[in-house]
Protein backbone atom coordinates (compact mmCIF):
# COMPACT_ATOMS: atom_id res chain seq x y z
CA UNK A 1 0.00 0.00 0.00
CA UNK A 2 1.58 3.47 -0.93
CA UNK A 3 2.29 5.81 1.94
CA UNK A 4 -0.32 8.26 2.68
CA UNK A 5 1.61 12.07 2.09
CA UNK A 6 1.48 14.17 4.81
CA UNK A 7 0.05 17.56 3.20
CA UNK A 8 0.21 19.39 7.15
CA UNK A 9 3.93 18.50 6.85
CA UNK A 10 4.98 22.75 7.98
CA UNK A 11 2.99 23.21 10.50
CA UNK A 12 3.32 21.45 14.01
CA UNK A 13 3.34 21.93 17.73
CA UNK A 14 6.45 22.64 19.82
CA UNK A 15 7.33 23.37 22.73
CA UNK A 16 9.76 25.83 22.65
CA UNK A 17 13.12 25.26 24.50
CA UNK A 18 13.92 28.59 24.31
CA UNK A 19 12.58 31.97 24.49
CA UNK A 20 10.66 32.98 21.63
CA UNK A 21 9.17 35.95 19.84
CA UNK A 22 5.27 35.69 18.52
CA UNK A 23 5.15 36.25 14.46
CA UNK A 24 2.00 37.77 14.87
CA UNK A 25 2.42 39.85 17.99
CA UNK A 26 6.20 40.65 18.53
CA UNK A 27 5.22 42.29 21.99
CA UNK A 28 4.32 38.36 23.01
CA UNK A 29 6.81 36.43 24.50
CA UNK A 30 6.75 32.59 24.12
CA UNK A 31 8.89 31.55 27.28
CA UNK A 32 10.47 28.57 27.33
CA UNK A 33 8.77 25.42 28.37
CA UNK A 34 5.62 27.13 26.73
CA UNK A 35 3.67 25.55 23.64
CA UNK A 36 3.82 27.12 20.08
CA UNK A 37 2.68 26.27 16.48
CA UNK A 38 5.14 26.26 14.29
CA UNK A 39 5.19 27.24 10.15
CA UNK A 40 8.09 26.39 8.22
CA UNK A 41 7.55 29.04 5.21
CA UNK A 42 10.13 28.08 2.41
CA UNK A 43 12.99 25.55 1.43
CA UNK A 44 15.41 26.96 3.82
CA UNK A 45 12.89 26.17 6.64
CA UNK A 46 12.33 29.53 8.27
CA UNK A 47 10.27 28.86 11.30
CA UNK A 48 7.52 31.30 12.32
CA UNK A 49 6.13 30.73 15.80
CA UNK A 50 3.02 31.53 17.15
CA UNK A 51 1.79 31.72 20.28
CA UNK A 52 -1.26 29.53 21.41
CA UNK A 53 -4.02 32.37 21.59
CA UNK A 54 -2.72 33.79 18.41
CA UNK A 55 -2.43 30.25 16.86
CA UNK A 56 -6.01 29.37 17.69
CA UNK A 57 -7.52 31.94 14.73
CA UNK A 58 -5.39 30.36 12.50
CA UNK A 59 -6.31 26.78 13.19
CA UNK A 60 -9.79 27.61 13.54
CA UNK A 61 -9.51 28.86 9.81
CA UNK A 62 -7.76 25.85 8.75
CA UNK A 63 -10.51 23.42 10.93
CA UNK A 64 -13.34 25.21 8.63
CA UNK A 65 -10.86 24.48 5.27
CA UNK A 66 -10.76 21.00 5.68
CA UNK A 67 -14.35 20.58 6.62
CA UNK A 68 -15.21 22.07 3.93
CA UNK A 69 -12.66 20.23 1.31
CA UNK A 70 -14.45 16.81 3.49
CA UNK A 71 -18.00 18.27 2.41
CA UNK A 72 -17.06 18.98 -1.28
CA UNK A 73 -15.93 15.75 -1.93
CA UNK A 74 -19.03 13.63 -0.47
CA UNK A 75 -16.33 12.09 2.24
CA UNK A 76 -17.49 11.77 6.37
CA UNK A 77 -15.58 13.39 8.47
CA UNK A 78 -12.25 11.78 10.07
CA UNK A 79 -12.96 10.22 13.71
CA UNK A 80 -11.49 12.98 16.02
CA UNK A 81 -8.53 11.75 17.94
CA UNK A 82 -7.97 12.87 21.52
CA UNK A 83 -5.07 12.76 23.42
CA UNK A 84 -4.51 11.64 27.01
CA UNK A 85 -3.72 14.23 29.25
CA UNK A 86 -0.16 14.60 29.88
CA UNK A 87 0.86 13.23 26.60
CA UNK A 88 2.79 15.45 24.48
Amino acid sequence: MPKIRDILVHVSVEVAQRQRKCRRDSGRIIAKGEHCLVVKTNPTNDDYSYSVEHAKPMLDLAWRKLQKIYADMGLPPPTLITREPGQD
